[in-house]
C-alpha cells in the first residue's frame, strides 16, 4: 500500500480515536487476539472486533497467525504495522508522519490533515 492507496483524511480521524490508539499500541508490544485486546483494555468484546477490523482495513495492523486456546478453539492474533506516529505543529503547519512496516519494506508517510480531502 502506497501513499496514494490510503485514505489519508479516514485514517487521521482513525488515529485520533483513543481506543484505536490504545489497539495499535498494545498489538505494538506484542501480537495479541481480539480477547486479550478486550481483557487488557477494558472494552466491550463486540466493540473491540469493530476497532480491529476498522484498523485492519486501514492497513494500520495485521493479522500474524492463528493460535489455538485452551478450549480447543482457533484465535486470530493481530501485530501493528505502525512503528512510528508523529505530530507535530510548526510555522502554522500541522504534519502527521506515520512509519509503517510493510510486506516490501519499511514506509513514511507524511501529510497534513487539514489540508486533506
Amino acid at each position: 500500500m502506497g501513499e496514494t492507496d490510503m485514505n489519508i483524511l479516514e485514517t487521521s480521524k482513525i488515529l485520533s480515536d483513543g481506543n484505536a490508539l490504545k489497539i495499535i499500541a498494545a498489538t505494538q508490544r506484542r501480537p495479541c487476539t481480539a480477547q486479550e485486546l478486550s481483557n487488557d483494555l477494558g472494552t466491550p468484546l463486540a466493540g473491540t472486533y469493530k476497532k480491529i477490523k476498522e484498523l485492519e482495513l486501514s492497513g494500520l495492523i495485521a493479522p500474524l497467525d492463528r493460535k489455538l486456546t485452551s478450549y480447543g478453539k482457533r484465535v486470530t492474533r493481530y501485530t501493528s504495522l505502525v512503528r512510528g506516529f508523529y505530530v507535530e505543529f510548526y510555522n502554522n503547519e500541522l504534519r502527521v508522519t506515520l512509519e509503517m512496516d510493510r510486506s516490501d519494506g519499511p514506509i513514511r508517510l507524511s501529510w497534513n490533515p487539514l489540508l486533506s480531502s
